[in-house]
């Protein structure tokens, strides 16, 4: 297997990401991008995490709000990106596509096609439901189901057309090291691909040591992961006998 694809976890993690100037610092040391994906109320697909913001003491939801309230309310104003804004600047860059609402999937699918994007793209979701949209809409596509706790493992025999599944780093705290690296042979044992992704830990502790069961890394800070250790294969110190059966 060669090196595993750095992809840059909204960018760079930090005030500014999941915005065109994260996802282009990014793209220095990265070579792709991971973002969120939701919808305005007048019908926008845009780049955001959570599904509202606080702003001048006050939550708005995006849904109750057009691309041009929300960027006018929004702490980063006009820097809140489209999808087809980042899709217009970044052509023939690898691009995991978060997906958080149902009712996304098929205008993501239809911009990503029309930019023919999609032999660059992935599709996830932590959401059963949406994963299973997004696989009706595009059979062709690669997608991708994110665990985010022991419930998720279960929809994985479930999901049986998805080609990739987002692993959390920080599955280690709450189900042990040796049996995440169980899971992760168990992944590749499926033909799955690995997308470890990161959520509230030290990469620079925990990729070296599961790097040869992953296919990507979506990292918080792709320059800091690069600049530290990412040359070649296994950094020294790290896990060689990890990825053996």
């Amino acid at each position: 297997m060669g090196r595993p694809s750095i992809l840059g976890h909204r960018g760079c993690r930090g005030r500014l990401e999941n915005t065109l100037p994260a996802f282009r610092r990014a793209l220095k040391y990265a070579d792709g991008i991971e973002f969120d994906v939701r919808m305005t109320g007048d019908g926008k697909l845009v780049i955001h995490h959570g599904c509202s913001f606080q702003a001048n003491g006050s939550r708005y939801r995006l849904r109750a709000l057009s691309l041009r309230e929300l960027r006018r309310l929004h702490p980063l104003g006009n820097l809140v990106p489209t999808v087809k804004e980042v899709l217009r600047s970044f052509p023939g860059a690898l691009l995991n596509a978060d997906i958080k609402e149902i009712d996304a999937v098929g205008s993501t699918i239809r911009l990503v096609e029309r930019h023919r994007a999609t032999e660059n793209t992935v599709f996830s979701s932590e959401s059963p439901e949406i994963v299973r949209a997004v696989l009706r809409e595009c059979p062709g596509c690669r997608v991708g189901l994110s665990i985010v706790g022991y419930s998720s493992v279960l929809w994985i025999p479930r999901l049986r057309e998805v080609t990739s599944v987002h692993v959390p780093i920080d599955a280690v705290s709450y189900i042990g090291y040796r049996p995440l690296l169980v899971l992760l042979r168990a992944l590749r044992r499926r033909r799955l691909k690995v997308y470890l992704w990161n959520y509230r830990m030290d990469e620079r502790v925990w990729v070296p040591r599961l790097l040869p069961l992953a296919d990507a890394i979506i990292s918080d800070d792709p320059a800091r992961l690069r600049k530290s250790f990412y040359v070649g294969s296994l950094p020294e110190g790290g896990d060689a006998h990890v990825g053996t059966q």
